[in-house]
C-alpha cells in the first residue's frame, strides 16, 4: 500500500513513470550504504535520496556546475580531484549515456571507491533523446556489464526496472499534460507489465531502464 500511496503522491509531484519506477528500484534493490557516499552527477541533493539504504553515512553531490546544493565542483569526463579510495560508495545516476567514453568515466569513478565500496548507476534503456549537450548510448542489460567488466570491475549486478507496457507510457509522457490524469495510465501499465510472460522478459527484455549494482 505504501508503494501505491508512494507512486500517486510522485506522479502529482510531476515525476515520469521512468523517474518512479527507478527510485523504486532503488529502495528495493540497494546494497545498505554506510560510510562516504558522493553522487558525482546529483547537481544537489535529488530525490534519489530518499530511497537511497544508507545507514551513518555521509553524504556529498558533486556536478559541473558550481550552484549553492553541490558541494564538489567536478567534470566526469576528466580525472576527478578526489584521492583513490575515499568514499565507500559512489553513484552515477542518469548520465552514463551523455559520455562518449563511458569506461573511462566508470573507471575513475572506481578509482576514488574503497575496496569492498559499491558504485551505483541508473540508466535508461527506453528514452527519448536527451542531448546534455551529447547523448550517445542506450545501454542493455549485457551492454553494461561489458563497460563496467572493461573497467576493471568483476562483481557487477544489473536490475532491470518497468517493462514493455510502462516503456509504452514513458514514451507518451509528454502528451499527458495533467499530473493527476497519470495515474489513470501509469497504474495499468505497471500491472500490464507484471502480466508479461517471464520467458519474454527474460529473453527479449523492453525494460525503462536498469539499476546496476557494483562492488569493488
Amino acid at each position: 500500500m505504501n508503494k501505491f500511496f508512494d507512486t500517486v503522491k510522485s506522479t502529482l509531484r510531476g515525476q515520469s513513470i521512468y523517474r518512479i519506477m527507478s527510485q523504486q528500484a532503488l529502495r528495493e534493490e540497494s546494497p545498505v550504504l554506510t560510510g562516504r557516499v558522493i553522487d558525482l552527477a546529483g547537481g544537489g541533493k535529488n530525490n534519489y535520496f530518499d530511497y537511497l539504504n544508507l545507514r551513518n553515512a555521509s553524504y556529498s553531490s558533486a556536478d559541473i556546475k558550481d550552484r549553492n546544493d553541490v558541494d564538489i565542483v567536478l567534470d566526469l569526463t576528466k580525472p576527478l580531484p578526489l584521492g583513490s579510495n575515499s568514499f565507500d560508495a559512489a553513484l552515477l545516476f542518469n548520465c552514463l549515456y551523455i559520455f562518449e567514453n563511458p569506461t573511462l568515466v566508470l573507471k575513475e569513478a572506481g578509482r576514488i571507491v574503497k575496496p569492498g565500496g559499491f558504485l551505483l548507476l541508473i540508466t535508461p534503456f527506453v528514452f527519448n533523446e536527451s542531448p546534455e549537450p551529447a547523448d550517445y548510448w542506450r545501454f542493455t542489460g549485457q551492454g553494461l556489464v561489458k563497460v563496467a567488466s572493461e573497467a576493471g570491475f568483476k562483481d557487477i549486478e544489473t536490475v532491470s526496472f518497468g517493462e514493455r507496457f510502462t516503456a509504452a507510457v514513458y514514451l507518451l509522457n509528454k502528451f499527458l499534460l495533467l499530473n493527476f490524469l497519470r495515474p489513470l495510465f501509469y497504474f495499468p501499465a505497471m500491472f500490464l507489465d507484471k502480466a508479461v510472460p517471464v520467458g519474454v522478459k527474460k529473453n527479449h527484455p523492453c525494460p525503462l531502464g536498469y539499476l546496476t549494482i557494483i562492488r569493488k
